[in-house]
């Protein structure tokens, strides 16, 4: 009986964005076709924010990255490759509204 209270708790953690960290959120810019180039599969580059809870920091983010990030109940906002400075403080607004 515990070990099925168990597998139904982490069932739930896995499926339900509730349980995610609420302060995710990631601000990426799409990479250029000669860093796609160099780094396998990476079809994003990081700006700014939080990665959910459980995952690791990365400077490259595939698209199976983004899904994933989407998955666990984080946010993705996308800014133009030549961002400036009001672009990334309009994402930030962007992170912080629910």
């Amino acid at each position: 009986m515990i070990c099925d209270m168990k597998r139904l708790i982490l069932l739930l953690a896995i499926a339900s964005p509730a349980f995610a960290d609420p302060q995710s959120c990631l601000i990426v810019k799409h990479a250029s076709t000669a860093h796609q180039f160099f780094v396998s599969g990476a079809n994003w580059q990081y700006v700014a924010g939080d990665f959910p809870a459980g995952m690791k920091w990365k400077s490259n983010i595939t698209d199976r990255n983004i899904r994933k990030i989407k998955r666990l109940g984080g946010k993705v906002v996308i800014v133009p490759n030549t961002y400036t400075s009001t672009d990334l403080e309009e994402a930030k607004k962007s992170c912080s509204e629910k």
